[in-house]
């Protein structure tokens, strides 16, 4: 931890009257932890206990854009939408991987380059294999 900042971290934890000592940093994580899933956790806890509890039939039925449901809400959707959803998924986080690798691109060693080209080959691979199966083509 870099000096300016651990005295900044023992400020603050002076203010709150916790002690100043190895633990300091850890102890402050932990305070924004806790009050992290506190104010995250609050408005459930609030609406859970202040929220009129009136069911009834108009209520618990399915609704959407003002308009009366037709039908079965529960309908099944084709496969072909979560293959799009999983391509896209592959494709997202190979740029995820593969921005940080161009940005050092200059400063990496020939292992670092090997292992990126396997990378994006087997990227390659299952873009060709989605192709080839026809999860690409809209129908």
């Amino acid at each position: 931890m870099q000096p300016e900042l651990l005295s900044s971290v023992n400020d603050v934890l002076r203010r709150v009257g916790a002690a100043a000592g190895p633990c300091a940093g850890s102890l402050l994580v932990a305070l924004l932890v806790v009050l992290a899933v506190g104010f995250a956790c609050a408005p459930l806890v609030l609406s859970a206990i202040l929220a009129p509890k009136k069911p009834g039939e108009i209520k618990e039925s399915a609704f959407e854009c003002g308009l009366e449901s037709k039908g079965d809400p529960w309908v099944q959707f084709k496969v072909q939408y979560y293959l799009y959803a999983l391509a896209f998924v592959i494709f997202d986080i190979e740029v995820v991987f593969l921005y940080p690798w161009a940005v050092a691109f200059t400063d990496l060693s020939f292992g670092a380059f090997l292992a990126m080209g396997v990378f994006i080959l087997l990227l390659a691979e299952s873009l060709i294999y989605l192709w080839i199966k026809g999860v690409l083509t809209w129908k």
